[in-house]
């Protein structure tokens, strides 16, 4: 019996240090997702010419079930609540805060990006798009810093600890 309480106190603590470090991993995977989705709206709406609500339909069948969920939520509150971009914009980004491991930085972003999504000309729009772009590569240099310091630490730690709480125990 406490051999049993002794291997699941450890496998606990590693765990959830594995855990820890897998959300550092995640949240890179998560920010190039995000690049890679407004790349393409991007693409959809100055090459193509197609309006913002039309354009995020459109891409919802190209992209990973995260981001699907995202821009289907923003054009269905478009279309059918008749909300304004940005408060249609600001559920959307609430999926994302929900199923993905962004941080505020990277999430910021995206909510201020949505204040000016669908205003003024196409060069600004365009710019727009270019500093998202840039916040978001910015996000994913301090992640990738942060996995590097951090990853490894939380992995030790949950097995260090727990094995420390176990010898403290017995």
């Amino acid at each position: 019996m406490k051999l049993g309480g002794i291997v699941l106190l450890i496998g606990a603590g590693t765990a959830l240090g594995f855990y820890k470090a897998y959300g550092f991993r995640r949240r890179i995977s998560d920010i190039i997702m995000l690049q890679n989705a407004f790349r393409l709206l991007e693409t959809e709406i100055f090459y193509t010419l197609t309006p913002v609500p039309v354009a995020m339909e459109t891409l919802e069948q190209r992209l990973p079930q995260t981001m699907q969920q995202f821009f289907h939520q923003v054009w269905v509150s478009m279309d059918t609540e008749k909300l304004s971009v940005f408060q249609a914009w600001n559920k959307g980004v609430s999926i994302l805060e929900q199923m993905t491991f962004c941080g505020s930085e990277e999430l910021g972003a995206i909510r201020s990006f949505g204040l000016s999504l669908g205003e003024g000309d196409l060069p600004a729009q365009q710019k727009n798009f270019q500093l998202l772009q840039q916040r978001l590569q910015y996000a994913l240099e301090e992640a990738e810093r942060q996995r590097l310091q951090q990853g490894r630490v939380w992995q030790y730690m949950g097995v260090c600890v727990s094995m420390a709480v176990t010898i403290l125990l017995c």
